[in-house]
């Protein structure tokens, strides 16, 4: 019990000190996030794009091993430029790729393995315009255990992905090194992940609830204005949350590892 409970002050502590790290400057982390967005959400998901999804996955840890140098570098209080910052990460680059080519090599499985649920799932879709009250229920029947089984199946991606690029980047651990301690770390503090996590979450939703009750008063008396805030609210809040969530990201890699060797370079 005695472990629960200081897990659970842990997990909150990350928190608190994620938000003050944003404090340190939210236009730039905002438009870290914005960066983080737009090259592995949006713009994959562009018509004739989609190719690229395979090269972000491969650089995705490139560019958190960046993104993360910077909050190191806001919590040391020491200046770097982002070009000092990939030259620092420059050597480390082929291992990150690899991990990447490692979450490829995963996803690609995961996928085959979903396979028979997706191809179910969109036979509810083909040649549907519109689809009846009971035909909608039956999608969902068909969604929720689809959505289980990869929920599932990425936990294990998230538990070796969540520090590895970083003890790649700043510890000098091999790639398989790297996978082993970010899970055994990521174990040994699911507790505070988890709170964190949770607390995280529920912030955002509960802002994004409290911003929505004024753009929905809006949007009654002024339609188009409120369909517009509603799309800028809904990004806002998805850039917040990515801050956010690389900032609680570096802080507990920072105190999980906090005796690992990290290089001060």
């Amino acid at each position: 019990m005695a472990i629960l409970e200081s897990r659970t002050k842990t997990g909150i502590s990350w928190v608190k000190e994620s938000v003050a790290l944003f404090k340190t400057g939210p236009r730039k982390w905002l438009l870290l996030g914005l960066a983080y967005v737009g090259l592995f959400m949006m713009l994959p998901s562009v018509p004739g794009l989609q190719f690229f999804a395979f090269f972000s996955i491969l650089l995705w840890p490139v560019f958190l091993a960046i993104a993360i140098a910077l909050y190191r570098n806001a919590d040391m209080q020491k200046q770097q430029t982002v070009s000092e910052v990939i030259q620092l990460i420059k050597p480390k680059i082929p291992m990150l790729m690899a991990l990447g080519g490692i979450c490829l090599l995963y996803g690609i499985v995961v996928s085959f393995i979903l396979n028979s649920d997706i191809e179910g799932l969109l036979k509810f879709t083909q040649g549907k315009a519109e689809m009846t009250e009971s035909q909608a229920m039956q999608m969902m029947q068909a969604m929720i255990p689809l959505l289980l089984k990869l929920s599932l199946m990425l936990i294990p991606l998230m538990m070796a992905t969540w520090f590895s690029p970083m003890l790649i980047a700043f510890n000098n651990y091999s790639v398989v090194k790297a996978i082993k301690s970010s899970i055994a770390g990521s174990l040994q503090y699911m507790i505070a992940l988890g709170a964190s996590w949770l607390l995280l979450t529920a912030g955002i939703v509960g802002a994004m609830l409290a911003v929505g009750i004024v753009v929905g008063i809006i949007g009654s008396l002024v339609p188009l204005l409120g369909q517009m805030l509603t799309s800028l609210l809904v990004f806002g809040c998805l850039l917040l949350a990515t801050t956010l969530m690389l900032a609680f990201q570096y802080v507990s890699y920072r105190d999980v590892f906090r005796a690992a060797g990290v290089d001060k370079a």
